[in-house]
């Protein structure tokens, strides 16, 4: 397989159970350019602000340094007291550049968390003796994949070598005045000059990690794409998963609510606790004639929140509301929608039928 190369088949986008497949092997869109390039700028920022200050620890355990070794003389100068000397030094050392290293590492982590988050991977850290094997691995380092690797580092190489001398060329009137000065201008001088080439240099090293960048999150998109096979097999796969079962049970509901409060304006009645049930009727009276007249059913109920809803639809469209407490609980417990109440209920509900017809009577008498 070649460093471009694309299966035909594989266009659509990954799912999110493939993703946190990958993502659970340590497969991440992660730029170790744009981490370097960053801790090496952080790096820089930190020696133009402490650099000063360890350039003065530096000097200053120099010269104690040699006084003490002069102070105690060759013959005294044995393996232990040179240890000593060598311990405080790389102390003190320590010490001075701290700060630099400290603001390196925070920005490496801040970088590191920042591409692909905290993400505990095992499955990356298993052993894995195909690795180990050393014709898969010269066949990485000389194979496409490696000669692509090894011409784009060359070239990064020579973009930012050519930005440096593209920069020094600019400074060279600034660097031959400086022929003529003093040790203290010259340095100043020849400092400046270099810090302008190693700015220029870090910049393009950081729009190089930002291409980079761009461009591993659209290979690891590139690498995760799926067939249209593959999208079909997860997702049968995926049907036994009790999450997308309990997803699946939850847009059944919410579609299902949605039918039910479609029903309300057209019952009947709507049978309330008054706050905490409610309970639509649908009632159809029976033709003349008719030997088996239907019972009235339940359309729609509901407790809290859902009964709130459906008093509010009935209100809206003009439905009768009859507070019936111990009714209202017996229909919401007893019968489920889309069922004729039972036989038990039917003088009770026969009353609430009565009410609401003689209502309806007296209206359309008025």
């Amino acid at each position: 397989m070649g460093f471009f190369d694309d299966d035909d088949d594989k266009t659509e986008r990954a799912t999110p159970r493939r993703r946190q497949e990958a993502r659970e092997k340590g497969q991440v869109a992660q730029s170790k350019e744009l981490m370097a390039a960053l801790m090496l700028l952080a790096t820089l920022a930190g020696l133009l602000v402490f650099g000063g200050g360890i350039a003065e620890a530096v000097g200053r355990l120099t010269v104690r340094f040699f006084e003490d070794v002069a102070l105690l003389g060759p013959r005294s100068l044995d393996a232990e007291t040179t240890h000593a000397l060598i311990g405080a030094a790389a102390g003190e050392a320590a010490r001075a550049v701290a700060p630099i290293l400290l603001l390196m590492t925070a920005v490496g982590l801040v970088v590191g968390f920042g591409q692909v988050g905290l993400q505990l991977t095992p499955k990356a850290l298993e052993p894995k003796p195909g690795k180990l094997n050393p014709i898969s691995g010269m066949g990485k380092v000389f194979g496409l994949r490696g000669a692509v690797r090894t011409g784009l580092a060359l070239l990064k190489i020579l973009a930012i070598s050519g930005v440096m001398a593209a920069m020094a060329w600019t400074q060279i009137e600034e660097t031959t005045s400086l022929g003529g000065a003093e040790l203290g201008p010259l340095m100043a001088g020849t400092g400046h000059v270099l810090l302008r080439c190693i700015l220029a240099g870090m910049v393009t090293i950081l729009v190089l990690a930002v291409l980079d960048f761009a461009y591993q999150r659209y290979q690891h998109e590139r690498d995760l794409r799926m067939s249209k096979r593959e999208v079909k097999d997860e997702l049968r796969n995926s049907e036994g998963d009790p999450k997308v079962k309990a997803r699946i049970r939850r847009i059944q509901r919410e579609l299902a609510t949605q039918r039910m409060m479609e029903a309300v304006p057209k019952a009947t009645v709507v049978v309330t606790n008054p706050t905490h049930y409610a309970v639509a009727l649908k009632y159809e009276r029976p033709a003349p004639g008719d030997a088996s007249p239907p019972a009235p059913r339940v359309v729609a109920k509901g407790v809290d929140h859902v009964a709130r809803r459906i008093r509010e639809l009935a209100t809206e469209n003009d439905v009768p509301l009859y507070e019936d407490p111990p009714l209202a609980r017996a229909l919401h417990a007893q019968v489920e929608i889309g069922d004729e109440i039972p036989v038990e209920l039917y003088e009770a509900v026969a009353g609430v039928l009565a009410y609401v017809y003689r209502i309806q009577g007296m209206a359309a008498s008025a």
